[in-house]
Parts: structure tokens; sequence; C-alpha cells
């Protein structure tokens, strides 16, 4: 009974942090000054075609699902095709957050960058919380992982090469099927650059106690 609590207690925390990840990325939205890379595809696809921005993350993720199932092949873990299940909820909390955050409208410069950092800091977290419980992959997370398998490279070391493929696909969408740039500025580089250096920093200092909530 006690490993059957334990396991639920994982899972609890695992949703808590695909909240608290959606939460970011929704603060980032409302920053205006350009969204993260795990967000900006799906955003800037909100705008062209006019649906939720959680919708379009639904897409998405199965998108990057079916590449990672085409470069993995059997190399697949079954475990992974909970990754379908995973990026629905994401995609739920999205625009649940969306709407949690809808009053956020920062007018001037210096409290749009405030909640950009602020979003940073909330999406490390989240972040922190994702690896701890070690459940499955974002889609997002699954599809680096499937990428630096195949290359047989380190995970860090792929993941800024599809971070900013991400970001470029972002652009060029905008600017073919919008006319201008949308959900790229200075926020996108700021958040690729920042988040990872925090959840290591949140990694350091809280990463003990996260442990002892996962395995109380």
């Amino acid at each position: 009974m006690n490993v059957y609590i334990k396991k639920v207690n994982r899972y609890v925390i695992y949703l808590i942090s695909l909240f608290i990840i959606s939460l970011g990325a929704s603060l980032s939205i409302k920053a205006n000054l350009g969204t993260s890379p795990l967000i900006c595809i799906p955003y800037v696809s909100s705008l062209i075609s006019n649906l939720s921005v959680g919708t379009t993350s639904f897409i998405f993720n199965i998108l990057l699902i079916a590449i990672e199932i085409i470069l993995l092949r059997k190399g697949f873990e079954k475990r992974q095709y909970l990754q379908i299940v995973i990026g629905t909820i994401f995609s739920v909390f999205i625009d649940f957050t969306l709407m949690l955050v809808n009053f956020i409208n920062p007018t001037d410069y210096i409290s749009q960058m405030i909640f950009l950092l602020i979003s940073c800091v909330v999406m490390a977290f989240g972040v922190l919380l994702e690896i701890k419980t070690e459940v499955v992959f974002l889609p997002g997370d699954g599809f680096i992982v499937a990428i630096s398998k195949v290359l047989k490279r380190e995970f860090g070391k792929v993941k800024p090469y599809c971070d900013v493929s991400f970001v470029i696909t972002a652009a060029i969408l905008s600017f073919v099927f919008l006319g201008y740039l949308a959900g790229v500025r200075e926020g996108t580089v700021i958040s690729a650059i920042i988040i990872g250096p925090i959840v290591r920093i949140f990694k350091k200092y809280l990463g003990d106690y996260v442990d002892l909530i996962i395995e109380k």
C-alpha cells in the first residue's frame, strides 16, 4: 500500500509540474515580449488559425510524438506513448492558465519584462518538478531526446539547436502567414538562455526538499 501511495504521489506532483509549466508559458504570452521556445510555434499557429493556443499545442505535440516514433522505431519505449495523454493534459492546462492570467495586460516595457522574468522562474520550477518525478517526457523534451539518440549526442548539447529550430520555424510561419514577426522577440532569447540555469539553481537549493515530498 505504501508503494502505491508513493506512486500516486509522484503522479500528482507530475501533474502539478505540468500545470506550473503551462502557467509559466501563459505568463510569457501575456508579457508580450516573445514566448519561450516551448510554446512559440503553437502560439504563432494559434494566431494564424484562430484556434486556441491549447489546441495548436495539442496538434504540435502529436506531430512531435509522430516524429519520435519515426526516428526511434522499435527504440520508442511503450511507456512514452503516455506522451499523448500528457500532451493532451498540458494543452488543456495552457488554455486554462491563459484564462487565469487573462487580467494581466502589462502596458509598459518594464512591466512586460518583469512578467517575462516571472514566467521564466515559474517554468523553471515546473521543469524541476517534472525532472524529479521521472514519469514521462513532455513531447517537446521527448522529441529532443529522440534527436539526441539518433545523433548519439547528449541531450544538453542537442537542446539548444532544437530550441533555435523551433524559434526559426515560428518566425518563418509568422512572416509567411501573418506578414509580421509574432511570438518571437527578445523574451524568446531570454527564456532560452536563463530557464536552464534557473532550473540548476532550484535543483541545487530545492532538489533535496522536492525529493522528500515525492518520496513521502
